[in-house]
C-alpha cells in the first residue's frame, strides 16, 4: 500500500526546492489559499518558499479518507500564530499528486500572502523565466 502522506515538516522544507522536489510527481497540483499551481519545479519553489513564511512547524493530528489524508498543524507567520491544514493526495508511486494548503485566522493568512508575494518578487517562480 503507498503511503497516505508525508509528514508536514518534510512537505514544507524550507532548506531548497530540492529538498520537496524528490517526494513530488511530476505533475503535482498544489492549492494554495490564493492560487492553483501545477508542475514538479514550480511547486517545490512554492513549498520552499512557503517554508520560509511559516514558521515553528508543529503537527497535530492526521486525518485519512479514501487516498486522502489531512494533518493538522501551527506555526507562526511572523509573530502571529497560524492553525494550518496539509491536504494531501498520494499517487500510485507514493509521490505527492495534490496538496491543499489552509490557514487561518485571516489576519495570519493575510501576512503569509504578503510575505509570499514579497519573497516571489524577488525569487519568481521557474516557470516565470
Amino acid at each position: 500500500m503507498a503511503p497516505v502522506g508525508f509528514a508536514v515538516s518534510d512537505v514544507l522544507a524550507a532548506d531548497s526546492p530540492a529538498a520537496v522536489e524528490r517526494l513530488l510527481s511530476a505533475d503535482v497540483v498544489f492549492h494554495s489559499p490564493v492560487a492553483d499551481y501545477t508542475g514538479r519545479a514550480d511547486v517545490a519553489h512554492l513549498l520552499a518558499t512557503i517554508a520560509r513564511c511559516v514558521h515553528d512547524v508543529r503537527e497535530g493530528h492526521g486525518f485519512l479518507d479514501g487516498g486522502r489524508s489531512a494533518t493538522e498543524f501551527t506555526g507562526r507567520v511572523g509573530d502571529q500564530a497560524v492553525d494550518g491544514v496539509l491536504i494531501q493526495r498520494i499517487d500510485a508511486d507514493g509521490l505527492l499528486a495534490e496538496a491543499t494548503l489552509l490557514l487561518r485566522p485571516l489576519a495570519a493568512l493575510r501576512t503569509a500572502v504578503g510575505l509570499m508575494r514579497d519573497a516571489l518578487a524577488a525569487a519568481p517562480l521557474p516557470s516565470a523565466g
